[in-house]
């Protein structure tokens, strides 16, 4: 399965969410998720575009592989293979055995809805701000670029911003 996803800033979380509620947009959740980013040793993902991340929501813990991003209209579409997981520990233990080590973590109060099938996550990032994630998990990205686009037409969203939030992260570093 294919990720396409389009992120923006947001000027206010809370005006994107009356307007979620206005489209009749179903709530999902609302919880603080901590996302663990892993290198490897032999492997340097930023030169492949690949991600090794280890998510802890309240409930669950999922691990995710996702490939190099692909070329798409004007969203962010990758190949996202993900796996719960029952035990965050044990989980990042397997991956320093093969070699993986932590990079960094990525922390933020997410309120997740669904209009159709398209997810839209209004997200408040530790040490980066507002932002509003639209994404959607599919093979096909054409049909999936119209849906994300009527969206942006509909929610009072800002600048996309093409980064991901660890480079962002990363880039604040620097």
């Amino acid at each position: 399965m294919l990720e396409v996803e389009a992120k923006f800033r947001s000027s206010d979380n809370d005006t994107v969410i009356d307007a979620l509620r206005k489209l009749g947009a179903e709530k999902l959740s609302e919880e603080t998720v901590e996302d663990l980013y892993f290198r490897h040793f032999s492997r340097d993902f930023g030169s492949t575009d690949e991600v090794v991340r280890l998510r802890k929501y309240r409930d669950s813990v999922e691990l995710t592989y996702k490939g190099p991003r692909m070329t798409s209209s004007s969203n962010k579409a990758r190949e996202e293979v993900s796996m719960t997981v029952s035990d965050a520990l044990s989980a990042s233990r397997i991956l320093e055995r093969l070699g993986f080590s932590e990079l960094m973590t990525v922390r933020k109060r997410r309120v997740s809805y669904l209009i159709d099938k398209l997810r839209v996550d209004v997200d408040e990032v530790e040490g980066l701000g507002q932002f509003v994630e639209l994404e959607l998990i599919t093979e096909d990205v054409a049909k999936a670029e119209k849906l994300l686009e009527s969206a942006r037409n509909e929610l009072p969203l800002g600048d996309e911003v093409k980064e991901t939030y660890l480079e962002m992260l990363i880039n604040r570093r620097s």
